[in-house]
């Protein structure tokens, strides 16, 4: 049961990546902020464990000194020209984040 969740839940975080504006999310700050918003409307400690867990990934991928203490979203708006390109970046990073873990599986939307 916890592994169907877990796995509906990875499926929405890809598919909001890959089609943002399906829920009109913009930039990477608003893509943040409904993932927010729908782990405290259900509850879902999944989806802030990925989230937590993407964030330490990003981390590690900038290992700044500086951006030890910035939140992620903010480190994919540094390395970014526009809106656009943070999403495009954001999605990127969550592809490459779910190839490299065992936990999560890969679907294409």
């Amino acid at each position: 049961m916890e592994s169907d969740l877990k796995t509906e839940n990875i499926e929405l975080v890809q598919l909001v990546a890959k089609r943002p504006a399906m829920f009109s999310i913009q930039n990477v700050e608003s893509f943040f902020v409904f993932f927010k918003g729908y782990s405290i409307g259900k509850s879902d400690s999944i989806v802030i464990d990925f989230f937590d867990s993407f964030g330490n990934f990003i981390h590690k991928k900038h290992p700044e000194k500086c951006l030890r203490n910035i939140d992620s979203e903010r480190i994919i708006r540094l390395y970014s020209a526009n809106d656009s390109h943070s999403l495009e970046y954001l999605r990127f990073l969550i592809e490459e984040f779910i190839s490299e873990s065992d936990v999560y599986e890969i679907k294409e939307y």
